[in-house]
């Protein structure tokens, strides 16, 4: 969407906000909008939450640092639920909320969870301008009674059987036999049914409404503000004022200010050991990126093909999903090109829909010799106002299992960028992380476009001992 088209929510997080075990349209996403959209279009304003969790994926570098191309360069309000795959590397979060303040629309940040240590980043991100929330989400679920035989008649189906014994949905057998409500589904959801962690259908609907009536009522709110607001042009204009005053006292602080104490280089390894320089946290960022879900791919501009449609419960359909790498072809496409691939059996074809999360990725064959792309292409430029910066250094990173110090060094895997040779890699955040930063000669990771070009960059590779490598994001700061 483009900025001001109405009301945007994006989730970003990992399993619990990707709903494994549940249908799509029983994630607390979607029981957001549910929950809110009539409210909002009886004032005229449209309604999306859009659900871009992914399963088993933290919230950085590789997302974080996509935010334009993942989630859409129009979101109101970015919710980040990711505190069981970042765990305790709070730079993950600080680089979320940089990122968050650089974005086109300037989104509030809305986190679920309850840790000191990211209230303590929330308060340092507001004392510069952007605006952050927290929600407990277990001081809610606590407000919820015990089902028991005194109170199983009284309660609503909602919350029956949702906490037995103090444990929210545990306790007793009956709280987890009536856990999921899939029952007639064709889709085999044993795999995510079978993890404890994996929150159902009750949990999904209670935070969703609770977050959706705080929605509501800042409407309320905000609408009964402006009853008592003579709306004239200066009044408009003062707000517009205001905005700027926060975009301009963020992005004019420095790191050093916002995280005082925090010793942003105290991880040798984080941002492939330059966690001080300032581009990574605040210079716009482009991503060519198989992930899924993923607003590039969802309006075509990453595969140039057509743009597909929002379903009535949130999710996309009708994407140019690439070759199943079963069914791929048997030589190398003619422009010489990434193939898009993904794997099938990770795509179950059953009545319901209960995931929209894939890490699907451009594949390199040892087969098809030298690939490549040049980043970003003209529609990727044109939706997300790309200009092509023809005389400044970027930092190139790919995403891909397999590129390491050694099989670069070893010329196992040989990557050119504008026919420049790269002699090394660096880890964007840990052994872990499969992003890495490309290096040239002279041991600079920063590349130069190329005088008077289109602001593109040319990356090829070519394999030499493994057969294939699949890449899930190439990156351009």
């Amino acid at each position: 969407g483009e900025p001001g088209s109405g009301f945007v929510w994006v989730t970003g997080g990992d399993d619990y906000a990707a709903g494994y075990g549940n249908f799509y349209n029983q994630t607390y996403t979607w029981m957001i909008e549910d929950t809110v959209k009539d409210a909002f279009n009886m004032v005229g304003i449209k309604f999306h939450a859009k659900n871009y969790a992914m399963g088993g994926t933290p919230s950085g570098p590789e997302i974080s640092l996509c935010m334009e191309t993942t989630f859409g360069n129009d979101i109101d309000i970015l919710s980040w639920d990711y505190a069981n795959s970042d765990g305790d590397n709070y730079d993950l979060y600080r680089l979320w909320g940089n990122r968050a303040g650089i974005h086109p629309t300037i989104p509030t940040l809305f986190r679920l969870g309850k840790d000191p240590t990211c209230s303590s980043i929330d308060d340092d991100f507001q004392r510069f301008g952007l605006s952050a929330i927290q929600f407990d989400v277990d001081y809610i679920r606590s407000l919820v009674p015990d089902t028991s035989w005194e109170t199983v008649d009284d309660l609503p189906p909602e919350v029956r059987y949702y906490k037995c014994a103090g444990q929210v949905e545990g306790g007793s057998v009956l709280c987890k036999e009536n856990k999921w409500d899939t029952e007639g589904t064709t889709c085999d959801l044993s795999e995510y049914q079978t993890k404890e962690e994996n929150r159902g259908w009750k949990d999904h609907k209670l935070i969703g409404r609770v977050i959706g009536v705080f929605l509501v009522d800042t409407l309320l709110s905000a609408l009964a503000d402006l009853e008592e607001t003579l709306l004239e042009v200066s009044t408009i204009r003062n707000i517009s004022v205001s905005q700027d005053k926060d975009r301009y006292a963020f992005q004019s602080s420095s790191l050093k200010e916002m995280h005082e104490g925090a010793n942003l280089g105290k991880n040798t390894k984080f941002l492939g050991g330059h966690a001080k320089y300032s581009p990574f946290w605040r210079s716009s960022s482009f991503c060519h990126s198989a992930l899924l879900p993923n607003h590039a791919r969802f309006t075509g501009a990453v595969t140039l093909s057509m743009r597909s449609y929002r379903h009535d419960h949130g999710y996309f359909v009708g994407y140019d999903e690439g070759y199943a790498v079963d069914a791929l072809p048997e030589t190398k496409p003619k422009d010489g090109q990434f193939l898009l691939a993904y794997l099938p059996e990770m795509r179950q074809n059953c009545s319901d829909v209960y995931r929209a999360d894939y890490k699907d990725f451009f594949l390199v064959r040892k087969q098809d010799g030298w690939v490549k792309v040049a980043l970003p292409n003209h529609l990727e430029m044109k939706q997300f106002r790309i200009m092509g910066d023809k005389r400044g250094a970027h930092v190139i990173a790919l995403c891909a299992e397999g590129v390491s110090v050694v099989a670069i060094k070893l010329k196992k895997i040989e990557v050119k960028v504008d026919g420049a040779d790269v002699v090394d890699v660096r880890t964007l955040n840990d052994e872990l992380s499969q992003c890495r930063l490309l290096v040239g000669e002279h041991d600079s990771f920063l590349w130069i476009a190329k005088p008077g070009g289109t602001g593109q960059f040319e990356l090829e590779i070519k394999l030499n001992e493994p057969e294939e490598l699949r890449i899930t994001t190439i990156l351009i700061i």
